[in-house]
């Protein structure tokens, strides 16, 4: 009964699978593909306490739409400087920092095709990616962010609840991650803006804004509808031994 029950879910997880794998050239996710086919129906992780009075509650295991370029739902051109159209033009899709099994970095994570979980405790809210197994902190405590930071993957993320929404700022990126397969990149200067709403018991509403005057004339957000997942986040690894990367076409010299 539960084979027939949960044909769909792993079909589906399946496919996200390889599209991931040949869309972010990321050859060594490949191990999902059985775990998809005998995890795709994991129980949900017991719910957390609620977060307080008047706090939205994101706890859950939830998923975005697979956005691989973040241009379709702008419905706008990316309002590139002169420096950040010739990067986009001149970019090579085996290039791609996750190709490498490099992290996503703050966001990109969140418009894969992979579901993520949200823990919500006092002064921090924690992310837990399926993609390649990672988090992400951010501390929601009223601490600023500090004056020297270093440049990371994920950066410093701080956020505030306001109105029922959760608003977080995020600085101290490097610049060596891509914000979306088609290969939009940005440099150490980006600003990260989002915001986390309730819509529905099992929707919320995120609402990105990217802020990088090197890449960027002007800010520009994008926004995408989180939905409730049925079943738990599965243990998804990146090897850093990808062996097809030097088949695909970069930039670096052949050898």
């Amino acid at each position: 009964m539960m084979a027939v029950l949960s044909t769909e879910r792993k079909m589906t997880r399946i496919l996200l699978s390889i599209v991931t794998a040949f869309g972010a050239l990321c050859c060594a996710s490949l191990p999902a593909f059985g775990q998809a086919g005998e995890n795709a129906t994991l129980p949900l992780p017991p719910n957390p306490p609620p977060p307080g009075k008047g706090i939205p509650d994101l706890n859950g295991v939830w998923v975005m739409p697979y956005t691989p370029d973040l241009a379709r739902p702008l419905k706008a051109p990316i309002p590139f400087t002169p420096f950040g159209a010739e990067m986009f033009k001149n970019h090579v899709g085996g290039d791609d920092p996750h190709g490498f099994c490099q992290p996503t970095g703050p966001t990109r994570a969140f418009h894969s095709p992979f579901p993520f979980q949200i823990v919500q405790t006092a002064g921090m809210l924690t992310v837990l990616f399926e993609i390649d197994h990672n988090f992400r902190r951010i501390f929601t405590d009223g601490r600023s962010h500090p004056k020297d930071l270093d440049s990371t993957w994920y950066g410093d993320s701080v956020g505030s609840y306001e109105g029922g929404s959760l608003t977080v700022d995020t600085i101290g990126l490097s610049d060596r991650s891509w914000l979306d397969t088609a290969g939009h990149q940005h440099s150490d200067k980006l600003h990260i803006t989002e915001k986390f709403t309730r819509t529905g018991p099992d929707t919320f509403l995120w609402t990105v804004t990217y802020d990088d005057p090197v890449y960027f004339t002007r800010p520009w957000s994008v926004s995408l509808t989180a939905r409730r997942e049925k079943y738990d986040i599965m243990e998804m690894i990146c090897m850093d031994n990808n062996q097809d990367i030097p088949h695909y076409i970069t930039s670096q010299p052949k050898r």
